[in-house]
């Protein structure tokens, strides 16, 4: 039973936040504070390639979908609070923010992103309606379409090319990502021939669940309160689940648009990562059959990865350390992973990006079957 019980993590980090904020003053650190403590441990363990125990599934999905009612009565909760003039000091303040934002990303942002990929009606709504939590109930249309479809191409809006910095991608995936739900749905709306405020339009009961969260947000905080908790979902779940991406899928390239192969996509399959992000993080998994449940998906024992998510995530916000990290990774995939078409894109992508040394041999960083201890090192220098 080892299996359905570790994914409790989750909704326990959650009540040990909300009661951290309850209590208030130096304590609503302290959901935070067990968060990184647990990325912490996991940054030291080795790679878990094991596959789930699939007897009970049920289980699985009543704790998923437990996790995202759960990071709903989170966020109503941080609402409430500050309406009340819960936290008195800067200290509380910040803290409950810092908190929110991030627990809000680790974990609530996975479960629904589970969920909308499911085929199953009540768990695809539930994660449809969960998108509140990323305060962008549009994210599925490009997700699930566009970026499945079109993985490792520039034309995919989520994808980040060699070069690209987060902060450049960040500023070019979000009006990427708003063109192309817009330009989807339009071309539903009008293929089936309706006007663009028809309600069985889906965008229409989209912006109208939008609105509905955010009226509750404001009836539970007031203005601070509902600012506030649009804030945390904005910084956090949003704008990180975009990190995510840039990371993910860094640099990789595809020959055959359309048609995904195991190597077109990182993996980070440490332990508590693993179970924290409800298995996305073994990513090849995930877009080899998008509809296949987490519980489901097989690791990928001789796909690329990245080291630890969260020390990959810090990283991207400090570019040069990031390149650092990443150029010897993509040298050792465009050697060992790259089809001979892709290798000949990758040659031109650093071209492109100024990144010579990548296409110059380079025996002794070409042969490391695991190159990142030797990144450490150079970074540790």
């Amino acid at each position: 039973m080892l299996d359905y019980t570790k994914y409790l993590l989750s909704p326990a980090i959650l009540a040990v936040h909300a009661y951290g904020l309850w209590l208030g003053g130096n304590y609503v650190w302290l959901g935070m504070a067990v968060l990184l403590g647990v990325l912490f441990i996991d940054a030291y363990l080795p790679r878990d390639y094991s596959m789930r125990d699939q007897r009970y599934v049920r289980i699985y999905d009543v704790i998923c979908a437990m996790t995202v009612i759960a990071s709903f009565v989170n966020i109503f909760f941080f609402s409430w609070l500050v309406g009340q003039g819960h936290f008195a000091t800067t200290s509380a303040s910040v803290g409950a923010f810092v908190g929110t934002l991030f627990i809000g990303f680790v974990i609530g942002a996975p479960p629904v992103h589970e969920l909308f990929h499911r085929e199953e009606f009540v768990l695809r709504w539930l994660g449809r309606i969960g998108q509140c939590l990323i305060y962008d109930p549009w994210r599925e249309i490009t997700h699930v379409v566009t970026h499945h479809m079109r993985v490792a191409t520039p034309d995919d809006p989520d994808y980040a090319r060699r070069g690209d910095t987060v902060y450049g991608h960040i500023l070019r995936t979000f009006p990427g990502q708003w063109k192309e739900a817009y330009h989807l749905e339009k071309m539903m709306w009008t293929k089936r021939g309706r006007q663009w405020y028809d309600p069985r339009n889906a965008w229409v009961y989209k912006a109208a669940t939008l609105v509905a969260f955010t009226a509750i947000l404001y009836a539970l905080g007031g203005l601070m309160g509902a600012l506030l908790a649009i804030l945390t979902l904005l910084l956090g779940p949003r704008m990180l689940l975009e990190v995510f991406n840039y990371v993910n899928h860094y640099g990789l390239i595809s020959a055959t648009p359309g048609r995904f192969e195991k190597h077109q996509t990182w993996n980070h399959i440490t332990p508590m990562v693993r179970i924290l992000a409800l298995e996305i993080t073994n990513h090849a998994g995930h877009h080899e059959d998008s509809y296949k449940p987490f519980y489901k998906l097989e690791p990928d024992t001789n796909g690329p990865v990245q080291p630890q998510f969260l020390l990959v995530v810090l990283l991207a916000l400090v570019p040069p350390l990031f390149f650092m990290m990443i150029k010897p990774l993509l040298k050792h995939w465009d050697t060992h992973y790259a089809s001979p078409q892709e290798r000949e894109i990758a040659r031109r992508e650093n071209e492109r990006a100024g990144w010579h040394e990548l296409n110059s041999p380079d025996p002794a960083r070409d042969l490391p079957a695991d190159v990142w201890n030797m990144t450490a090192a150079r970074i540790a220098a």
